[in-house]
């Protein structure tokens, strides 16, 4: 027996990622010698070649999601948060996350959503599908599941609902019963990830624009959190480095009628950063958001 699983009896969930450079964030460091599988690698490159024959672009491997991805595994085979009333979706109370039982209809999803600032420095929302079957999952059928299947075809291909979606990055875990899948619209910071007894490392490459970028003068289409504006670039680009040393590493000055306006972060959507924006220290309550 095979299964899908989710709140529409499709195995996908949305799971936002709020402000992951905040300083007060719990996040765990991913471990030096974190790797996946060739199994887990086969997986990816599938999605790839499926969204290649597509004409769709290639989604870079992430760290951060995959080591998220494989923490969620471990979970449910170890720990069996989902029952009767909570799907696979769920998280249990032994782990260096909060727990939660995630159950259809649900209305407050702070605890799923959350999961990805618990566990990395992922700098955005994260979207995962679950697959089941009753003996060793593997790439081939967790792969083939996933494209029969209307809702996670449409997540993968960016179809339907998702096609104001564009993905960055896409985490991999395979594990005895389960293969999971996370999709998110920004880039890992985290550029290199360690294949597992082969010395193969995947890396990515960290876009020079606009997340390297000191000082943004042209639109861009994201969402920034501002908090301070100065009369120079020069002092604004110094208020950034101290920010960035304090832990907001995508802060950057925003350039823009004639004033020089700090940014701690940027979304590529407006909830993201709204919802970022609630997880801020009190201390920044006055932030606001610009799109530019």
């Amino acid at each position: 027996m095979k299964r899908i699983f989710s709140s529409a009896m499709i195995a996908f969930l949305v799971i936002l990622v709020t402000l992951t450079t905040n300083p007060v964030s719990a996040q765990t460091k991913i471990p030096e010698n974190f790797c996946i599988s060739n199994n887990e690698l086969k997986l990816y490159n599938q999605i790839n070649d499926y969204r290649k024959a597509l004409n769709l672009p290639k989604i870079p491997l992430s760290r951060s999601l995959s080591y998220v991805a494989q923490q969620h595994v471990t979970d449910l085979l170890k720990n069996k948060p989902d029952t009767n009333a909570c799907s696979f979706h769920s998280w249990s109370d032994k782990g260096k996350w909060t727990a939660c039982c995630y159950k259809g209809g649900i209305k407050d999803k702070k605890c799923m959503q959350e999961k990805p600032r618990e566990l990395t420095g992922y700098p955005g929302k994260g979207y995962e599908i679950v697959y089941w079957e009753n003996k060793e999952a593997t790439a081939d059928n967790a792969f083939d599941q996933w494209r029969t299947v209307t809702a996670s075809r449409s997540l993968i291909t960016n179809l339907k609902e998702w096609e104001d979606f564009a993905w960055k990055a896409m985490g991999v875990a395979i594990e005895k019963n389960f293969a999971i899948l996370w999709f998110g619209e920004e880039t890992d910071t985290e550029t290199e990830t360690k294949i597992c007894g082969s010395g193969k490392v995947i890396k990515n490459e960290l876009p020079k624009t606009p997340a390297d970028t000191i000082v943004v003068s042209k639109a861009t289409g994201r969402y920034y959190i501002i908090f301070g504006s100065y009369k120079t670039v020069e002092d604004a680009k110094k208020q950034v480095k101290k920010y960035r040393a304090e832990g907001f590493k995508n802060a950057k000055v925003i350039s823009k009628d004639n004033k020089f306006r700090i940014s701690l972060t940027d979304y590529a959507k407006q909830e993201s950063a709204q919802s970022a924006k609630k997880d801020l220290p009190a201390k920044y309550k006055e932030a606001w958001i610009m799109p530019f």
